[in-house]
């Protein structure tokens, strides 16, 4: 059917881009955003209002979900962190410049509340993290929390769904959280007919297969959360798969960095992220509260491991793991050191490494030289040569892959979590990192960090300037899709 010679289709796509046009301006990005959604929206009919409804709306000012877990930390623990914001205020001489910022934005983005009495052991390989965890799995009395972008349905999928269905029989309250997307390919049909069969409460985050959320696909849980009886939790960079332990099939090794607590706050509100996760998926839990209200962060304890749990994703109003990683690069006197499997930042962040550098801070940067994506690999290489004429440090890790996601600097504070350096985790996933504000922490990740150097190909400008004039171009042109690798 035609009107005045246009097709029917034809005049509806142009009112929809038009309104989304308009959209666009009300969002007040960047005049280069805007400007370069505009020419998608009109140059690339429909496929370009699908690419930003999945990818370009301004996600602050609406709710992808119905509970976010930093509100819950804001509204129930609202006294404590106004009580933590004047500590803060008052011991700002003792604690230091630097990182009272970090942690009064943290709290101000995040209502991130600092708990002190944490019991912490790091893990930089998945056969020490697996092994540990699948005996603490094994000794839990009361619940079994987990929560995995990805879980795959091999030799190690099988021991966890094994011990899950066999505590989900003696009575432990066993929930399985999965992102819908990430483990929609690696998550067999007649694993998930087991879940479903057995009496292990089963949900998907944002399903695709579900009429309702199919269309935010784009916008995944990326976080890795387990909480065992409310006392000992894990998150970190590891999924939920035997390629974690060998390597296998793609990498004779796979290098990572995940985290144990225990006794402390920090678990509490790890359990609470996951719970706000649950109901997000349509879980039912019978009451928030029983998992947050009343904590105690500060209890009297000869441990002192400030621990603050970071949560971020596209409909945060803050980004506060962004805001996370611009203030301590912003905030380093004398040392940066940033392990990412994969590097697509955004301008402020490219900014920030490059004003450290130039600033006489030295600047050390590691993704992955053993290649899983290549586009976000190719992309990588366009941020290279203003780093390097800056006086950055950059390495690729060669011995396998490359899947650390930490942020350390001046050997005093760091971060380990889900996000990685790119504009995707920044923006457009569900991530959780948790911040150690713990010198001797910071200094084992950083003896971790010199070890794995063994193991890197440093990048030079020599090897920049080597790069072909048609691969350069190839990377650039896939640079236009980064706010989307």
């Amino acid at each position: 059917m035609q009107i005045g010679g246009f097709s029917i289709f034809y005049i509806l796509y142009f009112v929809l881009a038009v309104g989304l046009s308009v959209q666009l301006l009300l969002d007040n990005k960047t005049p280069q955003s805007t400007f370069a959604w505009i020419l998608a929206l009109f140059l690339i009919p429909y496929a370009g209002a699908v690419i930003y409804l999945m990818g370009g709306l301004n996600w602050r000012r609406r709710k992808l979900v119905k509970i976010r877990p930093e509100e819950v930390f804001g509204e129930r623990m609202k006294g404590l962190l106004e009580e933590q914001a004047v500590q803060i205020q008052n011991s700002y001489s003792q604690i230091g410049s630097d990182i009272s910022k970090i942690l009064t934005i943290t709290m101000k983005t995040g209502n991130a509340i600092v708990t002190q009495d944490n019991k912490l052991e790091v893990f930089y390989n998945g056969k020490e993290k697996f092994a540990r965890l699948f005996d603490d799995l094994e000794s839990a009395k009361h619940s079994i929390h987990m929560e995995y972008f990805i879980f795959r349905d091999d030799e190690m999928g099988s021991r966890i769904m094994d011990i899950l269905v066999q505590k989900a029989n003696e009575g432990v309250e066993v929930r399985f959280l999965l992102d819908g997307a990430g483990s929609r390919p690696t998550f067999t049909r007649k694993g998930r007919r087991r879940l479903k069969k057995s009496r292990v409460q089963f949900r998907n985050f944002l399903d695709p297969a579900n009429i309702v959320t199919a269309w935010l696909i784009n916008y995944r849980m990326h976080r890795k959360i387990v909480v065992i009886d409310g006392k000992i939790a894990y998150t970190g960079g590891m999924n939920l798969a035997a390629e974690y332990i060998t390597g296998f099939p793609r990498f004779e090794s796979w290098r990572d960095t995940h985290l144990r607590l225990s006794e402390g706050g920090a678990v509490v509100l790890l359990q609470s992220v996951f719970i706000a996760d649950w109901i997000n998926s349509g879980g039912v839990i019978d009451s928030f509260g029983q998992y947050i209200d009343g904590m105690a962060c500060d209890k009297k304890t000869e441990r002192l491991l400030p621990v603050q749990i970071l949560c971020s994703g596209p409909d945060s109003h803050w980004f506060t793991i962004h805001k996370l990683f611009l203030t301590m690069i912003s905030n380093a006197n004398t040392k940066v050191m940033i392990q990412s499997p994969y590097f697509v930042p955004d301008e402020s962040i490219a900014a920030a490494i490059e004003t450290a550098a130039l600033s006489g801070v030295e600047v050390s940067l590691m993704i992955t030289g053993r290649v899983d994506k290549y586009i976000p690999f190719w992309v990588a290489h366009t941020f290279f040569e203003p780093l390097l004429l800056a006086g950055v440090k950059i390495y690729l890790y060669e011995a396998g892959f490359f899947h650390v996601k930490t942020l350390i600097i001046d050997d005093i504070m760091a971060t380990v979590g889900s996000c990685n350096v790119d504009q995707r985790s920044f923006f457009l996933d569900y991530e959780l990192n948790t911040v150690i504000y713990d010198q001797k922490t910071a200094m084992q990740l950083t003896t971790k960090f010199e070890q794995d150097l063994e193991s890197c190909r440093q990048f030079t400008l020599e090897d920049y300037k080597a790069i072909g004039r048609f691969r350069r171009l190839r990377n650039s042109a896939f640079r236009i899709a980064a706010p989307l690798l």
